[in-house]
């Protein structure tokens, strides 16, 4: 909790741009924040560029729980009506209390827009952090101001700090405009769109908009939309948690990865929230380590454990699966119109990912639950129909069906559910996931049946020992 109530003073003084100095690299960019006097920023290059700006900011013993903060200060006039966005992949040395980016907006009376990534802070030493904060900028809008911030010492750099401005002038933002902007969404894109009366849907969700304030309100109506389509799945997530989404990553609990008794391997495969870059590789490559160290030990096959994987970010969780799943496609997704959209194991949104070992031809346990939902159900069809594959346990949440996201113009995203599961069978979903081999949930202390059951399959049918044990690896 200390932590945070010092970067909320951070975000007050920024506000107040107290003890601001100059630079001493750039006439142009200004030490700022609550120690200035300790540290130094170096910066060239025009953000508003396509490469962005070269901005490096330094801290050298430093007040306790003070930071420090680069700047730079532009006129609002060109960009009045319009969206800004503020991006940089941030790199970090020795920043234990953590690096962020920065973005204000004042008027002729004071601050009219501010954001920055302080739920977020980018700590320790790291090569690669992406971050992201927009504002709207309003007519009556004067001077910019934005930079890299840092908590004690340390540095943070960032070789492509960017400014970007939409094309579009910005909607303002208003209840109405929210719920209509929802609604178009959901009627063109949601896969039950066409069971749901608009007729009598749409004035009922007009009716429960307050007559005046922020766009916000709109919420309740837009969560009554999203029920009425009867998916389950569909969510709002307000403009705090798509920043989280946007700029973080982080699965529910650290992957595990080992050796079992009977040549067996065991990857316990948790939720995955987040789409930053370099979280994902971090995570992708600890998932395919593990499965590189222990499969000389896997003789017998692997047993994939999803009875925890309650979703978020496919990706991450199939890239790190992708020795198991192979190379060709996996399954796909298919909408209202009876269109396929195929699926790898691969990410193509964050290159260079570890291959791993070809294990595509080993023998599989799934092992199925209750909590096994939404992604975690893309990982379950994932395997079905994959050769020398079971799965065990108990049917999953039933939400094996696709959410596609949209930005609404406050800053939050409605995923709107646009298609069902496919497996590499061409074999539909859109409900639970029934196990190939029921096992109660129902266990004595220290006794887990489905894991037992899994086994039991894996080391019965078990290959010659003459089999070689050291797989071929797969190279990207």
């Amino acid at each position: 909790m200390a932590r945070w109530m010092r970067r909320a003073g951070m975000l007050v003084v920024l506000l107040g741009w107290a003890g601001a100095g100059r630079a001493q690299s750039s006439p142009d960019w200004i030490v700022t924040g609550s120690d200035p006097a300790n540290y130094t920023v170096q910066a060239i290059g025009d953000p508003r560029d396509p490469q962005g700006a070269h901005v490096t900011l330094r801290g050298s013993d430093p007040l306790p729980g003070q930071f420090g903060a680069s700047g730079l200060v532009l006129d609002a006039g060109p960009y009045r009506g319009h969206r800004l966005t503020l991006t940089a992949d941030l790199a970090t040395r020795d920043a234990k209390q953590g690096a962020l980016i920065w973005l204000r907006v004042d008027g002729p009376h004071g601050i009219v827009a501010f954001a920055n990534s302080q739920l977020y802070p980018v700590v320790g030493t790291t090569a690669e952090a992406h971050r992201e904060v927009r504002v709207d900028v309003p007519e009556n809008a004067e001077k910019l101001f934005f930079g890299t911030a840092l908590t004690g010492p340390g540095e943070v750099r960032t070789a492509d700090l960017r400014l970007l401005a939409h094309v579009e002038p910005v909607v303002p933002d208003t209840p109405r405009n929210l719920l209509d902007t929802a609604i178009a969404i959901v009627r063109r894109h949601a896969l039950r769109a066409a069971r749901v009366e608009w007729a009598t849907l749409v004035p009922r969700l007009h009716a429960m908009l307050p007559g005046a304030g922020p766009a916000a309100t709109a919420y309740p109506a837009i969560h009554t939309l999203l029920r009425a389509l009867g998916d389950h799945h569909s969510l709002l997530l307000p403009p705090a948690m798509v920043q989280r989404f946007d700029h973080g990553g982080f699965p529910s609990f650290p992957p595990t990865v080992k050796a079992m008794h009977g040549q067996v391997g065991y990857i316990d495969m948790p939720a995955y929230n987040g789409v930053e870059v370099a979280a994902q590789r971090a995570f992708v490559g600890q998932v395919i380590d593990g499965i590189t160290r222990v499969a000389a030990q896997a003789r017998c096959g692997w047993v994939v454990d999803l009875r925890h994987d309650w979703g978020g970010n496919m990706h991450p969780m199939l890239a790190g699966l992708h020795p198991l799943l192979g190379d060709g496609v996996i399954g796909g997704f298919r909408n209202a119109s009876g269109e396929v959209y195929p699926i790898h194991a691969g990410n193509p949104r964050v290159p260079g990912l570890p291959g791993g070992p070809a294990l595509e031809h080993a023998r599989v346990a799934v092992l199925l639950g209750p909590h096994t939902a939404s992604s975690g159900e893309v990982v379950a069809v994932a395997f079905r129909g994959r050769p020398d594959t079971r799965s065990f346990g108990q049917p999953t949440a039933g939400l094996s069906t696709a959410n596609a996201g949209y930005r609404l113009p406050d800053g939050s995203e409605l995923f709107v559910t646009t298609s069902v599961d496919v497996d590499r069978t061409g074999h539909a979903y859109g409900g639970a996931i029934v196990p190939d081999q029921p096992v109660s949930g129902l266990a004595a202390t220290g006794n887990d049946p489905t894991l037992d059951a899994a086994r039991r399959w894996l080391t019965g049918i078990c290959r010659s020992p003459a089999m070689p044990l050291v797989m071929p690896s797969r190279h990207r």
